[in-house]
Protein backbone atom coordinates (compact mmCIF):
# COMPACT_ATOMS: atom_id res chain seq x y z
CA UNK A 1 0.00 0.00 0.00
CA UNK A 2 1.79 3.66 -0.97
CA UNK A 3 1.77 5.96 2.01
CA UNK A 4 -1.43 7.75 1.26
CA UNK A 5 -2.88 4.64 1.45
CA UNK A 6 -1.24 4.17 4.69
CA UNK A 7 -2.06 7.28 6.12
CA UNK A 8 -5.62 7.11 5.37
CA UNK A 9 -5.86 4.04 7.20
CA UNK A 10 -4.59 5.14 9.98
CA UNK A 11 -6.69 8.06 10.34
CA UNK A 12 -9.55 5.18 9.82
CA UNK A 13 -7.80 3.74 12.85
CA UNK A 14 -7.56 6.46 14.70
CA UNK A 15 -11.36 7.41 14.41
CA UNK A 16 -12.70 3.49 15.53
CA UNK A 17 -10.04 4.00 18.83
CA UNK A 18 -11.63 7.21 19.57
CA UNK A 19 -15.47 5.96 19.23
CA UNK A 20 -16.23 8.07 15.68
CA UNK A 21 -17.49 4.95 13.90
CA UNK A 22 -19.65 7.04 11.77
CA UNK A 23 -16.51 8.75 10.40
CA UNK A 24 -14.26 5.76 9.88
CA UNK A 25 -17.05 3.78 7.77
CA UNK A 26 -17.80 6.87 5.74
CA UNK A 27 -13.98 7.16 4.74
CA UNK A 28 -13.56 3.62 4.73
CA UNK A 29 -16.58 3.42 2.22
CA UNK A 30 -14.77 5.55 -0.40
CA UNK A 31 -11.52 3.60 -0.04
CA UNK A 32 -12.61 0.50 -2.12
CA UNK A 33 -12.84 -3.33 -1.08
CA UNK A 34 -9.49 -3.72 0.54
CA UNK A 35 -9.52 -0.74 3.07
CA UNK A 36 -13.13 -1.80 3.83
CA UNK A 37 -11.97 -5.59 4.49
CA UNK A 38 -9.34 -4.75 6.92
CA UNK A 39 -11.83 -1.96 9.19
CA UNK A 40 -14.18 -4.75 9.64
CA UNK A 41 -11.31 -7.07 11.11
CA UNK A 42 -10.26 -3.90 12.97
CA UNK A 43 -14.25 -3.74 14.55
CA UNK A 44 -13.49 -7.23 15.46
CA UNK A 45 -10.44 -6.89 16.80
CA UNK A 46 -12.02 -3.82 18.89
CA UNK A 47 -14.91 -5.96 19.93
CA UNK A 48 -13.12 -9.08 20.75
CA UNK A 49 -10.54 -6.81 22.60
CA UNK A 50 -13.59 -5.44 24.93
CA UNK A 51 -14.73 -8.48 25.19
CA UNK A 52 -11.70 -9.77 26.96
CA UNK A 53 -11.43 -6.77 29.19
CA UNK A 54 -14.40 -7.43 30.48
CA UNK A 55 -13.41 -10.91 32.11
CA UNK A 56 -11.67 -8.80 34.85
CA UNK A 57 -9.80 -10.47 37.98
CA UNK A 58 -10.35 -14.35 38.89
CA UNK A 59 -10.75 -15.85 42.24
CA UNK A 60 -8.31 -19.35 42.36
CA UNK A 61 -7.58 -21.21 45.23
CA UNK A 62 -5.60 -19.69 48.45
CA UNK A 63 -1.87 -20.82 48.40
CA UNK A 64 -0.87 -21.72 52.00
CA UNK A 65 -2.38 -19.46 53.84
CA UNK A 66 -1.14 -19.06 57.71
CA UNK A 67 -4.42 -18.79 59.82
CA UNK A 68 -4.30 -16.85 63.48
CA UNK A 69 -5.30 -17.79 66.91
CA UNK A 70 -5.47 -21.38 66.53
CA UNK A 71 -7.92 -20.92 63.06
CA UNK A 72 -6.99 -21.64 59.46
CA UNK A 73 -8.97 -20.85 56.60
CA UNK A 74 -9.44 -24.34 55.09
CA UNK A 75 -13.14 -24.28 54.41
CA UNK A 76 -13.99 -23.03 50.82
CA UNK A 77 -16.76 -20.37 50.13
CA UNK A 78 -17.86 -19.07 47.05
CA UNK A 79 -17.41 -15.69 48.09
CA UNK A 80 -14.75 -15.58 50.36
CA UNK A 81 -12.07 -18.32 49.70
CA UNK A 82 -11.24 -19.89 52.43
CA UNK A 83 -12.64 -19.09 56.31
CA UNK A 84 -11.94 -20.41 59.30
CA UNK A 85 -14.96 -19.86 62.02
CA UNK A 86 -14.46 -20.00 65.76
CA UNK A 87 -17.11 -21.81 67.52
CA UNK A 88 -20.00 -20.07 68.01
CA UNK A 89 -19.03 -16.95 66.56
CA UNK A 90 -21.75 -14.99 65.58
CA UNK A 91 -21.36 -11.67 63.29
CA UNK A 92 -24.90 -10.02 64.81
CA UNK A 93 -23.90 -10.01 67.71
CA UNK A 94 -21.54 -6.67 66.61
CA UNK A 95 -22.88 -3.83 65.75
CA UNK A 96 -19.35 -1.68 65.47
CA UNK A 97 -16.62 -2.61 63.38
CA UNK A 98 -13.77 -1.41 63.57
CA UNK A 99 -10.87 -1.79 60.25
CA UNK A 100 -7.20 -1.38 60.80
CA UNK A 101 -4.53 -0.22 57.80
CA UNK A 102 -3.75 -3.35 55.93
CA UNK A 103 -0.04 -4.19 55.69
CA UNK A 104 1.92 -5.93 53.06
CA UNK A 105 4.12 -9.40 53.84
CA UNK A 106 7.73 -8.58 54.10
CA UNK A 107 8.55 -11.49 51.51
CA UNK A 108 7.00 -9.27 48.73
CA UNK A 109 8.99 -6.34 49.42
CA UNK A 110 12.22 -6.10 47.53
CA UNK A 111 13.16 -2.62 47.36
CA UNK A 112 11.71 1.07 48.32
CA UNK A 113 9.37 0.82 44.62
CA UNK A 114 8.28 -2.27 46.22
CA UNK A 115 7.37 -0.63 49.10
CA UNK A 116 5.82 2.47 47.68
CA UNK A 117 3.79 -0.07 45.31
CA UNK A 118 2.84 -1.84 48.55
CA UNK A 119 1.69 1.39 50.27
CA UNK A 120 -0.28 2.53 47.57
CA UNK A 121 -2.13 -0.55 47.18
CA UNK A 122 -2.64 -1.28 51.02
CA UNK A 123 -4.16 2.14 51.09
CA UNK A 124 -6.54 0.94 48.32
CA UNK A 125 -7.40 -2.21 49.34
CA UNK A 126 -8.56 -0.38 52.94
CA UNK A 127 -10.69 2.20 51.74
CA UNK A 128 -12.31 -0.19 49.39
CA UNK A 129 -12.85 -2.78 52.42
CA UNK A 130 -14.44 0.61 54.72
CA UNK A 131 -16.40 1.35 51.48
CA UNK A 132 -17.72 -2.30 51.06
CA UNK A 133 -18.86 -3.08 54.89
CA UNK A 134 -20.61 0.59 55.33
CA UNK A 135 -22.50 -0.26 52.25
CA UNK A 136 -23.39 -3.84 53.04
CA UNK A 137 -25.49 -1.97 56.58
CA UNK A 138 -24.50 -5.18 58.38
CA UNK A 139 -23.07 -2.16 61.19
CA UNK A 140 -24.60 0.86 63.08
CA UNK A 141 -20.86 2.08 62.45
CA UNK A 142 -17.53 0.92 60.37
CA UNK A 143 -14.89 2.77 61.56
CA UNK A 144 -11.08 3.17 59.69
CA UNK A 145 -8.66 3.00 62.46
CA UNK A 146 -6.54 4.56 59.34
CA UNK A 147 -8.08 7.73 60.57
CA UNK A 148 -9.93 7.03 64.22
CA UNK A 149 -9.10 5.75 67.33
CA UNK A 150 -11.00 2.90 68.55
CA UNK A 151 -13.71 3.57 70.13
CA UNK A 152 -14.53 3.16 73.86
CA UNK A 153 -17.21 1.96 75.62
CA UNK A 154 -18.91 0.68 72.25
CA UNK A 155 -20.07 -2.42 73.38
CA UNK A 156 -19.15 -5.66 71.34
CA UNK A 157 -16.66 -4.55 68.68
CA UNK A 158 -15.23 -6.37 65.86
CA UNK A 159 -11.88 -5.63 64.30
CA UNK A 160 -10.36 -6.46 60.98
CA UNK A 161 -6.64 -7.19 60.77
CA UNK A 162 -5.54 -7.81 57.26
CA UNK A 163 -2.48 -8.47 55.36
CA UNK A 164 -1.39 -8.91 51.30
CA UNK A 165 0.75 -12.01 51.12
CA UNK A 166 1.43 -12.17 47.72
CA UNK A 167 1.48 -8.98 45.77
CA UNK A 168 2.97 -9.81 41.92
CA UNK A 169 2.33 -7.64 38.83
CA UNK A 170 3.49 -10.17 36.41
CA UNK A 171 4.23 -8.89 33.01
CA UNK A 172 2.44 -7.17 30.82
CA UNK A 173 4.40 -8.33 27.53
CA UNK A 174 3.51 -11.60 28.70
CA UNK A 175 -0.43 -11.30 29.38
CA UNK A 176 -0.38 -9.09 25.82
CA UNK A 177 1.10 -12.22 24.10
CA UNK A 178 -0.37 -15.00 26.04
CA UNK A 179 -2.80 -13.56 28.62
CA UNK A 180 -5.86 -16.08 27.53
CA UNK A 181 -3.93 -18.83 28.87
CA UNK A 182 -2.72 -17.27 31.91
CA UNK A 183 0.73 -15.79 31.27
CA UNK A 184 2.09 -12.75 33.10
CA UNK A 185 -0.86 -12.80 35.29
CA UNK A 186 -1.28 -10.09 38.67
CA UNK A 187 -1.49 -12.05 41.27
CA UNK A 188 -2.90 -11.05 45.09
CA UNK A 189 -3.97 -12.91 48.40
CA UNK A 190 -5.18 -11.26 51.26
CA UNK A 191 -5.42 -12.49 54.72
CA UNK A 192 -7.69 -11.59 57.13
CA UNK A 193 -8.32 -11.70 60.92
CA UNK A 194 -11.94 -10.82 62.73
CA UNK A 195 -11.06 -10.28 66.37
CA UNK A 196 -13.16 -9.75 69.31
CA UNK A 197 -11.80 -6.78 70.86
CA UNK A 198 -13.00 -7.00 74.73
CA UNK A 199 -11.30 -10.14 75.03
CA UNK A 200 -8.63 -10.17 71.90
CA UNK A 201 -10.03 -13.79 70.92
CA UNK A 202 -9.84 -14.53 67.03
CA UNK A 203 -13.23 -15.24 65.56
CA UNK A 204 -12.65 -15.19 62.24
CA UNK A 205 -9.99 -16.20 59.55
CA UNK A 206 -10.08 -15.77 55.80
CA UNK A 207 -7.71 -16.10 52.59
CA UNK A 208 -8.90 -14.77 49.17
CA UNK A 209 -6.48 -15.03 46.53
CA UNK A 210 -7.23 -13.49 43.20
CA UNK A 211 -4.93 -13.49 39.85
CA UNK A 212 -5.72 -11.35 36.50
CA UNK A 213 -4.25 -11.90 32.85
CA UNK A 214 -6.93 -10.05 30.12
CA UNK A 215 -6.66 -6.31 29.20
CA UNK A 216 -6.16 -4.52 26.43
CA UNK A 217 -2.83 -4.85 25.44
CA UNK A 218 -2.17 -6.99 28.58
CA UNK A 219 -3.95 -4.40 30.77
CA UNK A 220 -1.92 -2.42 33.26
CA UNK A 221 -0.73 -4.09 36.81
CA UNK A 222 -2.00 -1.45 39.04
CA UNK A 223 -5.57 -1.57 37.57
CA UNK A 224 -5.59 -4.97 37.75
CA UNK A 225 -4.83 -5.34 41.14
CA UNK A 226 -6.74 -2.69 42.08
CA UNK A 227 -10.01 -4.91 40.20
CA UNK A 228 -8.51 -7.45 42.58
CA UNK A 229 -8.98 -5.89 46.26
CA UNK A 230 -12.03 -4.12 44.80
CA UNK A 231 -13.43 -7.28 44.32
CA UNK A 232 -12.18 -9.08 47.18
CA UNK A 233 -13.80 -6.20 49.46
CA UNK A 234 -16.88 -6.55 47.34
CA UNK A 235 -16.61 -10.64 48.00
CA UNK A 236 -16.02 -10.28 52.05
CA UNK A 237 -19.11 -7.85 52.73
CA UNK A 238 -21.56 -10.46 50.76
CA UNK A 239 -19.88 -13.40 53.33
CA UNK A 240 -20.09 -11.74 56.23
CA UNK A 241 -23.69 -10.80 55.11
CA UNK A 242 -24.49 -14.36 54.32
CA UNK A 243 -23.54 -15.21 58.04
CA UNK A 244 -25.78 -12.54 59.59
CA UNK A 245 -28.46 -14.41 58.38
CA UNK A 246 -27.40 -17.82 59.32
CA UNK A 247 -26.29 -19.02 56.29
CA UNK A 248 -23.01 -21.03 56.28
CA UNK A 249 -19.70 -21.35 53.82
CA UNK A 250 -20.23 -22.84 50.64
CA UNK A 251 -18.73 -23.13 47.72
Amino acid sequence: MDLPGILQETTATLYVVAGYLPLARERVVKEGPLVRFRFAVLIVVVALGGLTGCIGAQQVRPDNPRGAGGLVPSVDDKDAGLVGLAPNFDVKAYRVVAVAPFTVSESEIKDEGDHRFADKMTGYLHTQVVRRLTESGLFTRVVDLGAAEMPKDAGNILRLDGEITRLGRGSQVARYFAGAYGAGATRAQIETRFVDVPTGRIVMVTADRRKASVGWFGGDDEEHLEESFDDAARDLAKFLTRLSRGESPAK
